[in-house]
């Protein structure tokens, strides 16, 4: 079968082959696995002899590729090394624009299908299960590109596969495909974020590696002779069918999980103009169509602007990062244009503005803003909320267009808050954004480009800034569409996104998915203003009545949850105060069975394998982002131990407190207005406290709310900066009853009674107390 294909004349068309990408949603297959090396987390025993291991023990990928589709398939294999049951907790990327649609639990030849469930729903049904002594699987979105997979009762010597499907659309631009595979969570800042636990998993010590692996193949069907394949940051195997087909692998069989696999290629035409997919279905009819946008005349006219230059210098900017930074914005200022104003700011804890108010472009101020980029340290915490606003506001030149350069990692946890001030803040100007680095927060970078009006690149630590710049340069000069608005006739067409098209400005598509209800010929006019003028181009379509490309009902439902969440940015922010605003994002994803931070999906095996349902929690931990600085996330004296929390994040090179405060004053009135939480992700010092106020500090900062509810004895996990025989015999005189100590990790496990918590917490070595849950 052929996906149709719009011919516009005097032009060539592409035509894409439909495959089990776009045109079957069938159960994904079970990939076999490679003998992976075993992960190197250490759970002591009550013996207090090592030799438990980490559980998971690999992840494979696999991608099918076809035209401008994919549907990618990933199968995490947990297994229980230990000799008591366990639940293994794992957060992962996927990325950010993708339609998560199917999970299946596999348990030997036991395949269970799993069920897509309002969020607090599977949470029960799962944690039913998990008492009941069931082995179960819950998977949760806390973020369009962070997920969280939980499996209940892995018995001793057991190994569970769980496998997850989702289809996405391909980056095109300038004649060339991208696709992108996160492999790891970067280290986040989450002194702002609302759930900090959710995004932060622990990160493995320096200088070790958890073992868990990653195998990923993709079977690649252009549609067309493939030219220039390159993998960005991975090596790899390719095997060419022919000349439009080929399967690449992962050269190496024990590639670490730390960086993002690029995978870029061009075919033989540069003629790609437009493409057509529909599907027709019990749901109606649903179309995709990628149109390719006009060459734009070159603009002889020069427009005023002020452009304000952003760089990212928190820890995890330290090292590699912040230099590739500063070699991307050195390039980006020389190419100011005379008339230009500019200025040039950086932040971390703080906002730091070379000049308060934007300066002309000349040889004094050039030299000026270079001596300042060349400057900058990288250290502190990520307040890239603060960055935004400052570089939005006092807009107050009408005949100037503000342009915003903002390089950044996007390693924070409060994207909403960031998103809708940006949203609300933006007014004439435009944000164009560039991610530095290696797994950088691809879901905040778009969004930050995609609500600044601008544009997004990625600048790996590898890459080259000057072909970023000149693409920077071409995009800037004058954007190809604007205004740019489409009107179908003749046909019922209903529910296009997006609602509003974004601005063109390169040699990409416009894509616009929607939903039809009858079959039928009709017409779309897409009209915008091109160099300025008014232009328009009517394109007659063909909706059939019978189409086959089911994974056009997912994308287009994840396309319309976006739209959602970009009416209110605060209900994702604030959800437990807003759950009657979701409740359009919740129908929706239910309706398609798509993955959403208000959805989840869950699978339980009926028959029940641990009695009474005890268990030990263990989080897997994840790879330190390949680039990232651990003295940047962790300060210099944490920097071989892993992350109990995301505390630790803004001490690096100084911390955060040095950049934020300089007098004991300013924390006294921060401490007033602080939750005890914040303050302890804020890593705020404790002084200029009095003994009481400190000790009740202490106890509210860095013991779990649930645990200073609870009443009798109670478990819990007790986080150390050190972990010697003084501070064990500290815990037991304090009342712990230790039953798990970890030297190298410096945690300890073990009972108390709750009463006793306030004095555990005293403990100099003490930084985070928490609930194990059982």
């Amino acid at each position: 079968m052929q996906i149709q294909t719009i011919g516009v004349v005097g032009m060539l068309t592409l035509t894409l082959v439909a495959t089990a990408i776009l045109t079957t949603r069938q159960a994904p297959a079970q990939t076999a696995s490679t003998d992976p090396v075993p992960g190197q987390l250490t759970i002591i025993g009550k013996d207090n002899k090592p030799g438990d291991l980490c559980p998971l023990e690999g992840t494979s990928v696999d991608a099918q590729i076809s035209g401008m589709g994919a549907r990618v398939t990933v199968t995490q294999t947990f297994v229980n090394p230990t000799k008591e049951a366990i639940e293994a907790v794992y957060t992962f990327p996927l990325p950010q624009d993708c339609a998560v649609d199917r999970m299946s639990m596999q348990i030997g030849n036991r395949i269970i299908e799993a069920e897509i469930k309002r969020r607090e729903e599977a949470r029960q049904i799962y944690e039913d299960a998990k008492n009941n002594g069931q082995v179960a699987a819950l998977l949760d979105q806390e973020r369009p590109n962070v997920f969280t997979q939980s499996v209940a009762n892995i018995m001793p010597g057991a190994k569970v596969k769980i496998v997850i499907s989702y289809a996405q659309l391909l980056k095109f631009e300038a004649g060339q495909f991208e696709f992108v595979f996160p492999m790891v969570v970067g280290p986040r800042y989450t002194a702002n974020a609302p759930d900090p636990g959710k995004i932060s998993p622990p990160i493995v010590p320096k200088g070790t590696r958890s073992g868990a692996n990653i195998d990923l193949s993709i079977a690649l069907d252009a549609g067309a002779p493939i030219q220039d394949m390159k993998s960005v940051l991975h090596k790899i195997s390719v095997q060419r069918d022919n000349e439009g087909r080929a399967k690449i692998k992962l050269a190496r069989a024990d590639e670490i999980p730390n960086k993002d696999f690029i995978l870029q290629y061009k075919i033989s035409t540069d003629s790609i103009q437009d493409a057509f997919v529909t599907h027709m279905g019990e749901k109606g009819g649903f179309f995709t169509l990628m149109l390719m946008p006009p060459k734009v005349p070159v603009s002889s006219q020069i427009t005023p602007r002020e452009v304000v230059f952003v760089m990212d210098q928190s820890g995890s900017q330290m090292g590699f990062p912040i230099e590739k930074s500063k070699e991307l914005t050195l390039k980006l200022i020389q190419t100011l244009r005379p008339g230009d104003t500019f200025n040039v700011m950086g932040f971390n804890t703080e906002v730091k503005m070379l000049w308060p108010v934007a300066k002309p472009l000349n040889n004094d101020t050039l030299a000026q803003a270079m001596e300042f980029v060349k400057g900058m340290q990288a250290n502190g915490g990520t307040n890239l909320r603060e960055g935004a606003i400052a570089a939005l506001q006092g807009q107050n030149d009408p005949d100037r267009l503000r342009l915003v350069i903002f390089n950044t990692d996007g390693y924070v946890g409060d994207e909403a808050l960031i998103l809708d001030t940006i949203q609300k803040s933006r007014d004439r100007a435009r944000m164009f954004t560039f991610g530095i680095g290696n797994g950088v927060n691809r879901y905040l970078i778009d969004q930050m480009a995609y609500e600044g009006k601008g544009d997004v690149e990625y600048v790996t630590l590898a890459s080259d800034a000057d072909s970023a710049v000149e693409r920077f340069i071409k995009r800037t000069r004058t954007p190809v569409l604007t205004d740019v608005t489409a009107t179908f006739t003749g046909i019922d067409v209903y529910d296009a996104l997006p609602e509003a098209i974004p601005d063109v400005f390169s040699d990409k598509p416009v894509v616009i998915t929607g939903r039809y209800r009858s079959p039928g010929k009709g017409k779309l006019v897409l009209s915008g203003k091109l160099g300025g003028q008014p232009w328009s181009r009517e394109i007659d379509l063909d909706f059939p009545a019978q189409a086959n490309a089911p994974a056009l009902e997912s994308l287009w439902a994840r396309q319309r949850v976006g739209e959602l969440v970009r009416k209110n940015f605060l209900a994702m922010a604030y959800p437990d105060a807003n759950r009657v605003s979701n409740e359009d994002v919740i129908q929706t994803a239910l309706e398609f069975g798509i993955m959403t931070e208000f959805t989840s999906l869950v699978a339980v095996e009926k028959k029940i394998v641990n009695i009474g349902g005890k268990q030990r929690t263990v989080a897997v931990p994840v790879e330190m982002t390949d680039g990232v600085s651990y003295e940047g996330i962790f300060g210099r004296d944490r920097q071989s131990v892993v992350a109990a929390s995301p505390a630790y994040f803004g001490r690096g090179g100084g911390g955060a407190l040095q950049g934020a405060v300089s007098n004991g004053a300013m924390v006294k009135r921060q401490i007033a207005t602080y939750s005890a939480e914040k303050m302890r992700d804020s890593g705020l010092a404790e002084v200029n406290m009095t003994p009481a106020e400190r000790k009740k500090y202490r106890y509210e900062a860095r013991v779990d709310k649930s645990l200073r509810e609870s009443t009798g004895k109670v478990e819990v996990e007790v986080w150390l900066n050190k972990a010697d025989a003084k501070t064990m015999e500290l815990l037991r005189k304090a009342g712990m009853k230790i039953d798990f100590t970890d030297e190298k990790f410096r945690v300890v496990m073990g009972t108390c009674d709750a009463k006793q918590l306030m004095e555990l917490v005293q403990i100099e070595s003490v930084e985070r107390i928490k609930k194990i849950s059982n």
